[in-house]
């Protein structure tokens, strides 16, 4: 029975980060930036509960280089380092 349990809950997290590692290349570069903009928002929501974990200070470069690509005319760019950057604090990345 544990090993039941076990199974399915290593399912559901595996069918729950999958999204989380989609990649942003088909989008296009309107579409980038309004998800950049949205996983700023998230990622400024996250931040105050996530700051001194230990893997915060690579999320919060992996941010702020997608911060820095998104205001610097790529988009696609940014919004992958934005969403690696909320990965990297074991949450699913929002999406358009």
């Amino acid at each position: 029975m544990r090993r039941i349990v076990l199974s399915l809950a290593a399912a559901a997290f595996t069918l729950a980060a999958a999204p989380a590692f989609a990649t942003t290349g088909s989008l296009s570069p309107d579409d980038a930036k309004a998800l950049c903009s949205k996983l700023d928002t998230q990622f400024q929501d996250i931040a105050p509960f996530k700051k001194g974990l230990p893997y915060w200070q690579k999320a919060d470069a992996a941010y702020l280089t997608g911060k820095e690509d998104c205001h610097d005319g790529k988009p696609v760019a940014g919004a992958d380092a934005m969403k690696t950057a909320i990965s990297d604090m074991y949450v699913a990345p929002d999406t358009l």
